[in-house]
């Protein structure tokens, strides 16, 4: 076989062997390509997955967040508030489980909008607390307020109806003026004469008005004279219990005793007493009464 002919049955052959090279380089860099491609869209998912991952875990960190800055009062509602952190908490560790699961992530995902919704609930339902417990002490202070007011006025008008009692005790009561009390001496044509010498005193002489009182119910009145002597003894015509009256809740004896009417207009009334024995030189206390209780006192001294 000549050299032409081994050369025309050769071209075949390589053109075959030349093109079944040629395909395999075309698959080889098909391959290779896809390869590429997968390997771009595997780290494209996993970047998009950690997003998605981390975007989850803000969102839970911010409802915990919320929750942490909610103050209420409502012990039924912080139980229940309690109960949401950590479902909450147990996401978040959930997601960083399966942070590579985009199916998990998915699934914790939905389950964050419903806690986020549960929690848009609760936020409004303590707001609206929150608002009604501020009213309430708003309230309550006004009431306070209002009380602690009244509370002043209460005791202004008690003070002022005690100051008016007592005024109106001091009024019903009657009262001595002008109460004058002297030594006297007798005598021998009757003609009383003031003096100061114990020896020469015969008669003591108290006189005084009864003032005007248009507050005290007119009608009888029992008038006690008391002298008390320098020795601190009351002269009495006797000891016994004849000669005693009740005065500021104790009993004590009385010199005179004198039933007048008043008639609310002034009085003027003199007693004499007389001595039933020589008068001590010293000072004496006139006391009166009206009823039991005093009207009036004065002093005067022997010597």
């Amino acid at each position: 076989m000549s050299e032409s002919e081994k050369k025309q049955k050769k071209s075949p052959l390589m053109l075959i062997l030349l093109i079944l090279l040629g395909l395999s380089n075309a698959a080889t860099l098909y391959l290779l390509y896809s390869e590429r491609q997968v390997n771009v869209e595997l780290v494209t998912q996993n970047t998009d997955l950690g997003v998605e991952k981390d975007k989850l875990t803000i969102e839970l960190q911010d409802m915990l967040s919320k929750y942490d800055s909610v103050d209420t009062e409502n012990e039924e509602m912080n139980a229940q508030i309690a109960e949401q952190k950590a479902e909450i908490e147990r996401l978040l560790e959930e997601a960083e489980k399966h942070k590579d699961d985009a199916w998990a992530i998915y699934k914790l995902r939905k389950e964050a909008t419903t806690l986020r919704s549960v929690m848009k609930n609760y936020l409004v339902t303590i707001d609206s607390l929150n608002t009604v417990n501020q009213n309430l002490v708003q309230e309550k202070a006004q009431v306070q307020t209002q009380l602690a007011g009244q509370k002043q006025k209460n005791e202004e008008l008690n003070e002022e109806n005690e100051e008016l009692a007592q005024k109106v005790k001091i009024g019903s009561k009657l009262k001595a003026v002008d109460l004058v009390s002297q030594g006297q001496r007798v005598k021998s044509n009757n003609i009383h004469r003031e003096t100061d010498r114990a020896k020469r005193t015969d008669k003591i002489k108290t006189c005084f008005t009864i003032d005007k009182n248009e507050v005290i119910k007119p009608g009888k009145v029992d008038v006690f004279l008391r002298i008390i002597g320098p020795d601190g003894e009351v002269l009495a015509f006797d000891q016994t219990q004849d000669y005693m009256f009740t005065y500021d809740g104790k009993e004590g004896l009385y010199s005179r005793k004198e039933e007048i009417v008043y008639e609310n207009d002034e009085v003027d009334l003199c007693y004499y007493w007389d001595l039933l024995k020589e008068a001590k030189a010293g000072k004496y206390l006139i006391e009166v009464y009206a009823q039991d209780y005093l009207m009036g006192t004065t002093k005067f001294e022997l010597k």
